[in-house]
C-alpha cells in the first residue's frame, strides 16, 4: 500500500481499522476535538458491495476543503488497492474469493507452493504476484520454490471448491 500523504493540517488524522463482522475497512477522518467526522467504508471481500461514506459532524464541526480533499484522496487509494481484485477475469475473481475463505479457515505455510500453483493456473504471470501481495497479504517470493506435487494442489483446490460453494461466489 502507498505511503499515506501527510495531513494538510496537524489537528486532523486518519484512522484505519478492519471491522471483521462487516468484512470491510473503515477509514475515518478524525480531528483532535472530534472523532469519525467522515468514515469511508470499503468492503474488500464481497464484490457486490460498493464503498460508501458516512458523515458525522458533532456540534456543527466544519471540515476544511483541503482536509476533505486529502481524506478523499486517501480513501480513493484504499478503494483502488483493496478492490483491485475485482478487475481480474471472472474466473480469477472466483478463485481469489475462494482462496480468501480457505486462508481465513486456516492456511498453513506448507500450502504456499500449492497457492502459487493454483493462482498461476487462473491468472497471467504479471497478475499472480499482484494478487498474492495485495489480496492475500503475502510476499510472492515467499511462495516460490519447487513445483508442488499434484496431490498437494488437489487438497487446497477441493477446500476452495467447498468455500466457493458455501459463499455462493462460485458454482462449486
Amino acid at each position: 500500500m502507498a505511503e499515506p500523504r501527510p495531513a494538510p493540517r496537524p489537528d486532523y488524522r486518519i484512522t484505519r481499522t478492519y471491522v471483521l463482522s462487516d468484512g470491510a475497512w473503515r477509514i475515518e477522518l478524525d480531528h483532535r476535538d472530534a472523532r469519525c467526522l467522515v468514515t469511508a467504508v470499503v468492503p474488500d471481500e464481497d464484490p457486490a458491495r460498493e464503498p460508501s461514506f458516512h458523515l458525522f459532524a458533532p456540534d456543527g464541526h466544519d471540515v476544511p476543503y483541503d482536509v476533505m480533499l486529502w481524506f478523499m484522496a486517501e480513501a480513493a487509494d484504499e478503494v483502488r488497492v483493496l478492490r483491485a481484485w475485482k478487475e481480474l477475469p471472472p474466473g480469477a475473481v472466483d478463485t481469489v474469493v475462494a482462496l480468501r475463505e480457505v486462508v481465513h479457515d486456516g492456511w498453513d505455510d506448507a500450502d504456499n507452493p500449492a497457492l502459487l500453483a493454483l493462482l498461476s493456473g487462473v491468472l497471467p504471470a504479471d497478475q499472480t504476484a499482484a494478487v498474492v501481495r495485495e489480496v492475500l497479504s503475502a510476499d510472492p517470493d515467499a511462495l516460490s520454490g519447487p513445483p508442488p506435487a499434484p496431490a498437494a494442489v488437489a487438497a487446497p483446490r477441493e477446500r476452495m471448491k467447498e468455500a466457493g460453494w458455501r459463499s455462493g461466489t462460485t458454482d462449486g
